[in-house]
């Protein structure tokens, strides 16, 4: 590393190479040497690895603070550019290795590998679907070109086919298959466009980007983004010592992290109910379009899902020691605070919760939960066992997250984050009633099945398979309850308080508002998944013995063949609507509103032809543009999609979206992006209670915008985009 980087900064720098060196350098080898120091030795490879990782990526989030802060102190202005953090680094690393190699030089476990079976055709064909990804994305990146997505698509939905089948795919590939297909499926999104593209995403540039342009971190600006170290340390330090675009970091680093998650859950789930099951649970996590089509467009969400991913994983291992586990428990929750405000309080909440329910069961309390569970095999067995981790050392790690958290939240970045959960308790406090029909989101009552009846044919046909989902899910949480054994305690009550969230935002107005439905449902389904799984094999085999002494006995009288049918009917039809291929298949369009949510679909396949979150590198040339010549307090107007591209560059607080009206202030800069110009229209977004409707206006309909337009001086313009001055 130090001679790439050393090449580099003489000129001769070695493109791929470094990048790859680098990524090793920073995201594995201090993890690897944390682990040697606390000898962490009874873990398989894959779970090292997924040790390894989190530990590297909480080490330079950390060390970068620290570089941060003190280099200054030394008379360095600008201690996050590359030749501090290399030489600093470099001193860390060092540190590390001499303390490994005095608390484990003792330690040795060849690791045997076989050649052979890297070349198998079932790992090759895994290889080959983010490199079909990476190709798709292209296509229609630069050619509007979607069919080798669809080809990825159907290759990923037959693979998952034939493996619940128990063909092709061994028990021992499920690990690198899910990788694969995570990846792939992430790629498959933030590769079809040439710049960033999505919602939160663009902050997250600003603010990292602040910091690459100035060389350190501002902690005092009042802004969540700004309180997360997973995008103002992280970022700009894989951006300078991979000698990588931010934009890369964002659309090729971050989904391979964050394809780490469902593996995680893999090994998670793996633990209790079994090694195919856990593949298929982790699939159907994979499958629901959140992962892929949300989580892309926040980064830091990824990176705390990913500690938060460990944190469970920790407290249902029963091979690590006690101190090993709540020392690893401890640092994984102080990063997983710094990465995402939202994750980290959802975290925290649940594992208080989840410590009491365990208090629970480990008292006199309990008689009732085992009097209603005696007659399917009893509670777990392993709320006492040797290995899992005790409810007082439990309450040390929640004690430290809690302390850490408020004294985080509370002093970065202004207390923003802070105030912000201040202010969403005294909004809950003043939400309408219960009964009010727009102080819920649009997908609750989606949910609930209350659009059924508006919406088209095919989201008719995608409703029934959520619903059909719904009652698996809640079939497998009954099942849990009544059948516990088998299932880690810590895993049951983090269920049992995931389940309460979802009920939550059902029932309490405005709850799910504050996050968004979807992502509430996203981080239930790491409890929530195998449960489908159950419940869906519990459906087939009521149904089995319904029918005895028909012919469905032969087929679905063991558990192999329930999976593969839950597998072919459910999984992957609801699969192939989540990925937006129905959509784009059937030539499906969102109708005359977006109230209604329909059927899914996605920028990957129908960004196109429909308009969305999606930027160029034209737009983005604008943006940089502006930036270099408006002074920090002239607004700047754009529609609904165009603002949050603005972000980008401009603090929150400048940037305006066009209303109905269309309206534009005479001092203000207006910017009009690609879909604009060509289409003569803008975004418009409208609220009915927290339900939000875009709705598209021809310019010529405003004569208020059509007048300032065409008054104003036109400043700007390469084909793509155009910025208009104020008059």
């Amino acid at each position: 590393m130090l001679g790439l980087f050393g090449l580099g900064s003489l000129g001769f720098d070695i493109p791929i190479l470094r990048q790859i060196v680098g990524f090793i350098f920073i995201t594995f080898v201090p993890g690897v040497l944390i682990l040697r120091i606390l000898r962490v030795h009874n873990v398989g490879i894959i779970e090292s690895l997924l040790y390894s990782v989190g530990l590297g990526i909480a080490f330079v989030m950390f060390c970068g603070a620290a570089v941060n802060f003190l280099l200054p102190l030394l008379g360095i202005s600008q201690p996050i550019s590359a030749v501090p953090l290399m030489v600093t680094f470099s001193i860390f690393m060092l540190i590390l290795m001499l303390a490994a190699y005095i608390r484990d030089r003792d330690f040795q476990a060849p690791i045997p590998i076989n050649m052979g079976k890297l070349f198998s055709p079932t790992l090759l064909l895994l290889i080959l679907l983010p490199i079909l990804a990476a190709l798709g994305g292209y296509l229609v990146n630069y050619y509007q070109n979607n069919i080798l997505l669809f080809v990825l698509i159907l290759a990923i939905a037959a693979i998952v086919g034939i493996a619940a089948f128990g063909k092709f795919i061994s028990e021992k590939i499920y690990p690198f298959a899910i990788i694969m297909i995570g990846s792939a499926l992430l790629w498959h999104i933030t590769l079809s466009s040439s710049w960033l593209s999505g919602g939160d995403i663009h902050m997250e540039y600003y603010f990292q980007n602040l910091v690459l342009q100035s060389g350190w971190w501002n902690a005092t600006i009042p802004n969540n983004v700004n309180g997360t170290l997973s995008i103002v340390m992280l970022m700009p330090i894989y951006s300078l010592l991979l000698n990588i675009d931010p934009v890369w970091v964002f659309n090729l680093i971050h989904p391979v992290i964050f394809a780490l998650v469902p593996l995680a859950l893999f090994y998670i789930y793996r633990e209790q109910i079994g090694s195919k099951r856990a593949f298929l649970s982790a699939f159907f996590f994979m499958s629901v379009f959140t992962f892929f089509a949300i989580m892309t467009q926040a980064a830091r969400q990824e990176i705390a899902e990913l500690f938060f991913a460990l944190l469970i994983l920790l407290l249902i291992d029963r091979k690590l020691a006690r101190r090993q586990k709540t020392t690893l428990a401890i640092v994984f929750s102080l990063a997983l605070v710094v990465s995402h405000y939202a994750v980290g309080y959802i975290a925290l909440a649940s594992l208080i919760g989840a410590w009491i329910l365990l208090l629970l069961m480990k008292s006199k309390a309990r008689i009732i939960w085992q009097w209603l569970t005696n007659k399917f095999g009893g509670l777990p067995q392993d709320i006492i066992a040797d290995r899992a981790l005790p409810t007082k050392n439990m309450a040390l790690i929640i004690g430290i997250f809690l302390v850490f958290a408020l004294l985080w939240y509370g002093g970065i970045a202004g207390g923003s984050a802070l105030k912000t959960i201040i202010g969403i308790g005294q909004e809950q406090a003043a939400a309408p009633g219960l009964i009010e029909p727009t102080a819920r989101e649009s997908l609750i009552s989606t949910a609930l099945g209350l659009d059924f009846m508006s919406a088209s044919a095919l989201g008719k046909a995608w409703r029934i398979f959520q619903y059909i989902t719904e009652l698996f899910i809640i079939i497998g949480f009954i099942r849990l309850l009544l059948k516990p054994k088998g299932f880690r305690a810590e895993y049951t009550a983090l269920s049992m308080m995931f389940a309460l969230v979802l009920f939550l935002c059902i029932i309490l107005p405005r709850f799910s508002y504050y996050w968004d439905a979807i992502r509430f449902y996203h981080v239930a389904l790491f409890f929530l998944s195998p449960l489908f799984i159950l419940g869906g094999e519990t459906t087939c085999g009521g149904i089995s013995r319904l029918f005895r002494r028909s012919s469905l006995r032969g087929s679905l009288n063991h558990s192999s063949a329930y999976l593969s049918l839950v597998t072919i009917a459910i999984i992957i039809p609801s699969f192939l609507f989540h990925t937006g291929f129905i959509f784009e298949v059937s030539g499906s369009n969102l109708g005359t509103s977006t109230n209604i949510y329909d059927q899914p679909w996605t920028r990957a396949l129908s960004g196109y032809r429909i308009d969305t979150a999606i930027f160029n590198q034209e737009e983005a040339a604008a943006i940089r543009y502006l930036s270099k010549i408006v002074d920090d307090k002239t607004p700047i107007y754009a529609d609904e999609y165009g603002f949050i591209l603005l972000y980008e560059q401009f603090p929150k607080e400048q940037v305006y979206v066009i209303n109905s009206s269309g309206e534009v202030p005479d001092d203000a800069y207006i910017f009009l992006r690609t879909r604009n110009i060509r289409n003569k229209e803008i975004a418009i977004a409208e609220l009915q209670g927290v339900q939000r409707e875009v709705i598209h206006l021809s310019i010529d309909s405003l004569p208020a915008l059509s007048q300032r337009l065409e008054n104003g001086p036109l400043i700007y313009e390469n084909g793509a985009a155009q910025i208009v001055a104020p008059r």
